[in-house]
């Protein structure tokens, strides 16, 4: 989700001030939970953490992968107005990377925003956020090519910081080609070969491991469904 720098350092600051807050530092690939946690929930303060998706089968699939500011596990507010899956709804939160997280208990979250205006404004923004982002991302999957849907993923990830990585590029990510498969829902050889594309024009740089954007702006024309940039392509 594509997130200011600024309002994300914010949130996260407001919420190591809730009381019995704490922050905890994950190590890469740090299992921070197994299955959807009751009572507590956390904001990524730095790096990145993925919610994974298990299958019946063994297969499992990246749901999402939250930067700085992201809100995730039992999120507040929403108990009364949703009661939840009818089963336990099993979940993988993994750190992607080296990461920082702020873990607060819901109850204390919901108790400081009612006592805090500025902290419920916060957590409005950030559920809208996500809102946008999720109905971003069905519209996209039901309706979009592989292209848009690879560039609005790539021009998500990196926009949670926007700064220069040592490569030179705007900032690294570390993300394979099956991750970015399973975020956008393609096969990994289709999206292997979008991306080997969008290297040759330019927008991208990439290992087997980490991306790097070099053309922020072409991602964003794409991933909006530039006429042009389909057009010239």
């Amino acid at each position: 989700m594509r997130i200011d720098k600024e309002w994300a350092e914010r949130f996260a600051r407001a919420c190591v001030r809730v009381p019995w807050a704490r922050r905890l530092s994950l190590a890469s690939a740090e299992v921070l939970y197994s299955a959807a946690p009751q009572g507590r929930c956390w904001v990524v303060a730095s790096g990145y953490v993925k919610l994974i998706d298990p299958r019946p089968d063994g297969d499992r699939f990246i749901r999402l992968i939250h930067g700085r500011g992201g809100l995730f596990g039992d999120r507040p507010f929403g108990t009364k107005a949703f009661h939840g899956f009818p089963s336990v709804h099993y979940e993988l939160a993994v750190a992607h990377g080296p990461a920082e997280v702020v873990e607060v208990g819901r109850a204390e979250l919901e108790a400081a925003a009612l006592a805090d205006a500025d902290l419920a404004a916060l957590l409005l923004e950030s559920a809208a956020v996500r809102a946008e982002f999720l109905e971003r991302r069905l519209l996209w999957q039901c309706t979009s090519p592989i292209r848009a849907r690879l560039a609005a993923a790539l021009r998500d990830l990196i926009c949670y910081e926007g700064d220069r990585c040592r490569h030179g590029h705007t900032i690294d990510v570390r993300l394979s080609h099956q991750d970015l498969a399973e975020l956008v829902g393609a096969a990994r050889p289709v999206v292997s070969a979008e991306l080997a594309r969008m290297r040759r024009e330019g927008l991208v740089q990439y290992t087997r491991c980490y991306f790097c954007v070099d053309d922020l702006d072409g991602l964003s024309r794409i991933a909006a469904g530039d006429a042009s940039d389909e057009c010239s392509a």
